[in-house]
């Protein structure tokens, strides 16, 4: 008998482990998972933890597929299954009881808290994400005002599913993009943070020729203030949450609307290219932060008859501009500091720098950033368009007349 040669020995053997090492013994079937799109945690009325899954569902999915017989699909394509316990890991498994199919969180991005639950702290849903191997950290999470469970009445009009109306609140910077990863990392220096929070109303529905009929629509409304992981009782208005996502650097461009310094009328523009720096100073042993920012402008619209072609009115219009963004900001850091929330996360910046700084007033940093701590702010912000006209079109049809 032959022996193999050196090379056909080693081909052989690479042939043996390419075929031991093949399939997944161990993995679930597609046709066997059901892959929750998004989780929603309530406080239930006799104190228990409520736990809403929303699922896609396979069978709606493909318009004449339903029961194979090729008739066409009714009814929304996902649904949503609620079970209540003691704890969020006991409720998703009385969920898994009443599921054909196995649970999987690896398409889960949207996380819905209600605000009953959200004011006794949301460390149980950090928890329970954290330690499923599928649940990606880059989930984004949302509050609501009362009930978590309203989302669940939204129409979904534009979007295929609820949690995809979301995403786009996000992807539009319609609010703020506040991760699970970021609540974690929040949560090991305090806590604190701000979380989108979202609105619920009736209007009529879209496209509908009777105007009676009313539907539960969704929409953002500000953001919450949290501290040491819970909601506090102070939330930022909706006009506050463009200054607090312009602190974060989370905007592409954003609607400005100041007084014209000639006649006090109306002038609006778009600013864009915004960023922001966030920096701590050490001057004398005093810790101070400074926030930077700075952005282009054009003019959007105009009712007054300032001549934006003046560089000296130009410069008027930009330090009115640069005001009313100054005190937008202002008025988001002191909210948060009434609440004696560092929802900016400052001690992070100030850890990162100056570790030694931060060592000697860790102790006392809450006290300090909410009563103490000098916060600068400075905007810088020019206008590069003035459109074709010079002054208001309204303005010279009136004095053409």
């Amino acid at each position: 008998m032959k022996l193999l040669t050196r090379p056909a020995f080693r081909g052989a053997l690479a042939i043996l482990l390419l075929t031991a090492i093949c399939g997944c013994w161990s993995a679930e079937e597609l046709n066997n998972r059901a892959f929750a799109m998004m989780m929603i945690v309530d406080e239930s009325e006799d104190g228990q933890t409520e736990v809403t899954l929303g699922f896609p569902l396979p069978n709606r999915m493909i318009p004449g597929s339903a029961g194979g017989g090729g008739g066409s699909t009714t009814g929304d394509p996902y649904t949503f299954t609620t079970r209540k316990a003691r704890t969020i890991s006991e409720a998703v498994e009385l969920i898994q009881l009443d599921t054909s199919r196995t649970i999987s969180f690896g398409q889960t991005r949207v996380i819905v808290v209600g605000r009953k639950f959200a004011e006794k702290g949301i460390d149980p849903v950090l928890e329970f994400v954290s330690r499923q191997p599928a649940f990606h950290l880059s989930s984004n999470l949302f509050l609501t005002p009362n009930k978590a469970t309203e989302v669940i009445l939204v129409p979904t009009i534009f979007e295929r599913f609820i949690a995809d109306i979301l995403l786009k609140f996000i992807t539009q910077k319609q609010t703020l993009d506040t991760t699970v990863k970021d609540f974690l990392m929040a949560r090991y220096k305090g806590g604190d943070i701000l979380l989108p929070l979202l609105s619920f109303s009736y209007k009529p529905e879209m496209g509908a020729a009777d105007s009676s009929k009313m539907k539960h629509w969704m929409g953002t409304d500000g953001a919450a203030i949290m501290r040491e992981g819970k909601m506090s009782k102070i939330v930022l208005t909706d006009e506050e949450l463009r200054g607090a996502l312009w602190i974060s650097s989370q905007l592409d461009t954003s609607i400005v609307t100041s007084s014209s310094p000639t006649d006090g009328k109306e002038v609006t523009a778009v600013a864009q290219g915004i960023g922001t720096k966030i920096l701590p100073v050490i001057k004398n042993g005093e810790i101070s932060f400074k926030i930077e920012s700075s952005a282009s402008a054009y003019i959007l619209s105009s009712s007054s008859d300032i001549d934006l072609k003046s560089q000296e009115a130009l410069n008027q219009m930009q330090e009115a501009f640069r005001k009313n963004i100054e005190k937008r900001l202002r008025q988001v850091i002191d909210k948060t500091r009434k609440a004696k929330s560092d929802s900016f996360l400052m001690n992070q910046y100030l850890f990162w720098r100056y570790p030694k700084a931060w060592n000697r007033i860790k102790d006392e940093w809450r006290t300090y950033y909410s009563e103490k701590m000098p916060i600068d702010i400075t905007v810088k912000i020019t206008i590069k368009r003035t459109g074709g006209e010079i002054r208001s079109v309204n303005l010279q049809e009136y004095e053409e007349k």
